[in-house]
């Protein structure tokens, strides 16, 4: 699958576990997309974030050869 459709694609579909995808779900994701449009300050400060959700993200974006997508990108601010 390649990066866009793996970013728009539901959560529930990408193989993430029953409780990612409750956490997600309280954070009002519903793709990669959108997790990724955030800061990562306020992903970290987001009700339902807890590290072991940020963990499973991370070892999921590794393996698929996105884990750059998780930082910040400069420049980027909501000021």
């Amino acid at each position: 699958m390649n990066a866009d459709k793996i970013l728009s694609s539901p959560l529930s579909t990408l193989g993430f576990s029953v409780s990612f995808c409750d956490s997600c779900e309280i954070m009002g994701f519903k793709t990669l997309e959108d997790i990724l449009l955030i800061l990562p300050e306020e992903l970290v400060n987001k009700v339902g974030f807890n590290y072991n959700w940020l963990g499973e993200l991370s070892t999921y974006l590794d393996n698929e050869g996105l884990l750059h997508l998780l930082q910040a990108t400069p420049g980027k601010s909501y000021d």
